[in-house]
């Protein structure tokens, strides 16, 4: 299963939000709770990552998010 929120793929249960395997969003994207955080809380936290996994600056990070947060579900709307 991917999290509907970034496509990380969820394969453990450390893995789902608040350990809930069934959850559709990952670890990353969920509060304590289990819920999905906001949009704007997702796209820093996943900007972050691919600048420092990938040596992107900041601008870079953003286009290449937003263009993939349009094709999750979570944010299609």
């Amino acid at each position: 299963m991917k999290c509907e929120s970034c496509g990380m793929p969820m394969g453990k249960p450390e893995d789902y939000g608040a350990g809930k395997v069934g959850n559709k969003y990952c670890r990353y994207c969920t509060d304590p709770k289990g819920n999905l955080k906001s949009r704007e809380e997702v796209r820093r936290g996943w900007a972050q990552f691919v600048m420092k996994t990938t040596g992107k600056s900041q601008e870079e990070a953003e286009k290449s998010i937003d263009a993939e947060m349009k094709r999750m579900p979570a944010w299609k709307s």
